[in-house]
């Protein structure tokens, strides 16, 4: 007993307060690298914070879900729209067949320009020489 007493008199309160940090420093140290995870789960305060809650709210693939389902159904009504004007465009053709109206629009009864006849012929001897030189070639390579 007495050893003890004369170790506790021996000893400086410099090294007292010194341990008492160093254990205290290494405490914190542990709360530290634990406490984020205690912030992740915290409430949301903010509304913009509630719409990432998984709990509460709808995910992503769900929103996604709807938005492909909101522009289905405008699309829908768009094309639905479309072929209405389509129908009372032909209904106003009376009459009229639905080609005779494209052969008309396009001008298909006229004759071919002969400048477009002269240009398709230099397209087609032109493609003839593009197909006949590797061919000439080849039977050259080939003797």
């Amino acid at each position: 007993m007495k050893r003890v007493i004369n170790w506790l008199q021996s000893i400086n309160l410099r090294q007292i307060f010194t341990i008492f940090m160093v254990v205290a420093a290494i405490f914190f140290s542990t709360v530290d690298i634990h406490g984020n995870q205690l912030q992740a789960q915290a409430e949301p305060v903010t509304p913009e914070a509630t719409e990432y809650n998984a709990n509460g709210v709808k995910n992503n693939a769900e929103i996604k879900a709807e938005r492909i389902k909101e522009n289905a159904e405008k699309s829908a009504k768009l094309l639905a729209d479309e072929g209405k004007q389509v129908r009372s465009r032909a209904a106003e053709a009376n009459d009229k067949n639905i080609f005779e109206a494209v052969k008309e629009k396009l001008n298909l009864d006229e004759p071919i320009d002969p400048g477009t006849k002269l240009a398709g012929e230099q397209l087609k001897e032109a493609a003839e020489d593009v197909v006949k030189a590797p061919q000439k070639a080849l039977e050259k390579a080939v003797k």
